[in-house]
């Protein structure tokens, strides 16, 4: 993997820029975006045996079993089969398009094995915030103390659609495009060696998204995101509410947590929900920067940008959804239940994140794999101290459609964990949370403060 399997221009400005103190790229440059690019950086193009088709923009329609407002959304690809199934019998064949998490966990749990289909290329935008990534790209600039630990100039669109680095990918992940308004409950499994299930939680989360507010120009504080969540079960979760929060520049204004315990009865601040803390109401089966993927700063890393690359990962899962992915059915031994899972072709940029002499934290490494499209983090490998690969993190990407929000879009809310020395992982579980609804609508900010958590609290 080298700047050769990048399209021209961009490997020209990887190799010959410095990463402390870019700027954005020139109109020049940005002129790519709607020609040989997409408006968000992606190779238009298809691949040259055609398993990774041409981006068209055409929006995929709802099956007929959609209901709107459901929260939930069916398979538009429910009659396709498998292409290619990849297992440890010929995981020798498939493994440069794989990545090193996949590889080992085929070799190391034989009933694992990828089910692939045709590659579709769903996402889409809607104009103004593809407009809005034209802008970016010729102002959006890395900013902070340490390199890479704030962004700005950029509102409303992808800041780095022609990335140069892999702060600037990072930060396109942190800032890919998700409605302003999003209500979920999702539902926490934490499934052991032996394959024991553990109902770990069940919350009601409502996230707003001021990145994407389309009735502003620019952010109003330096918070882009806030997720709002009241646990709802077990008994030992209920009440047990949360408010997180990411900021735009984690130097000045750093990511706060505030948390209300029923025991306490009151709501603190809760600085050690970050980096490597293990998530307690998880079992500690993933540390706060792992929840959704990635999650908070990366200064304890230096990220690179290695290149792009041709890969096999999960992508339009809305197979999860299914009245069958239930608990019984989903959550078996060792990994989930792998038909419950789509894998296509697609492109994805790799970064290799290394930690910084003297920095403190569970992983001495950890590989990032962003989908060209979406820019999603879609696969996360992290290694131990020993340089032993032991935790490998796969978001889920599913389409999400509703009539009313204008464009559909891709959403990775749902992902997993396994640790492969435990044997165990984690995962949520879509078929059960019942909902996941979006809203191009900020919701009301009030709701998303310290006095507000306080007020919902069980006393």
């Amino acid at each position: 993997m080298n700047a050769g399997c990048l399209p021209l221009f961009i490997a020209l400005v990887i190799l010959s820029c410095p990463i402390a103190g870019l700027g954005a790229v020139t109109a020049e440059q940005a002129r790519q975006l709607g020609a040989n690019l997409t408006r968000v950086g992606a190779e238009r193009a298809g691949n040259a045996d055609g398993s990774i088709p041409a981006y068209t923009g055409q929006l995929v329609q709802a099956p007929p079993s959609y209901k709107p407002g459901s929260g939930r959304y069916p398979s538009p690809f429910a009659d396709e089969k498998p292409v290619l199934r990849i297992d440890s019998s010929n995981v020798a064949r498939y493994a440069d398009q794989l990545t090193p998490g996949i590889v080992a966990t085929l070799r190391q749990y034989p009933s694992f094995h990828l089910n692939v289909y045709p590659s579709h290329r769903t996402a889409v935008y809607p104009d103004w915030v593809l407009d809005n990534t034209l802008k970016n790209a010729t102002q959006a600039e890395l900013s902070g103390d340490v390199p890479g630990d704030a962004v700005k100039n950029a509102y409303g669109g992808i800041p780095f659609p022609i990335p140069r680095n892999g702060d600037e990918v990072i930060w396109n992940f942190r800032l890919r495009y998700l409605p302003a308004s999003r209500d979920q409950r999702h539902v926490n499994y934490l499934v052991d060696a032996a394959g024991r299930r553990t109902f770990l939680s069940r919350h009601n989360c409502l996230f707003a998204n001021a990145y994407y507010d389309p009735a502003a120009r620019s952010l109003n504080d330096p918070y882009f995101f806030r997720q709002f969540c009241i646990g709802e079960a077990p008994a030992s979760q209920a009440g047990y509410n949360i408010l997180f929060t990411n900021s735009a520049d984690y130097g000045k204004y750093d990511q706060v947590t505030w948390v209300y315990t029923p025991g306490q009865r009151r709501v603190r601040i809760a600085p050690e929900f970050s980096y490597d803390t293990p998530v307690a109401n998880y079992s500690g089966a993933l540390t706060y920067d792992e929840i959704n993927v990635f999650s908070g700063r990366a200064d304890r890393f230096n990220l690179k940008l290695v290149g792009k690359k041709e890969m096999y990962i999960p992508y339009n899962n809305n197979g999860l959804f299914a009245p069958d992915a239930v608990e019984e059915n989903y959550l078996t031994a060792k990994h989930p239940n792998p038909d419950f899972l789509r894998w296509e072709k697609h492109r994805v940029w790799v970064v290799e994140g290394t930690l910084k002499q003297g920095k403190r934290h569970i992983l001495s490494r950890r590989t990032f794999f962003v989908d060209e499209d979406t820019w999603h983090i879609v696969a996360t490998d992290g290694y131990d101290h020993a340089g032993k690969l032991y935790r490998v993190g796969l978001a889920l990407p599913f389409l999400v459609y509703e009539d009313k929000q204008g464009a559909p879009y891709v959403s990775s809310q749902v992902y997993m964990y396994l640790d492969l020395s435990k044997g165990e992982y984690y995962t949520p579980l879509p078929s059960a949370s019942g909902r996941y609804v979006a809203q191009e609508k900020l919701p009301d900010m009030g709701l998303f403060t310290s006095s507000r958590l306080a007020a919902t609290g069980v006393r």
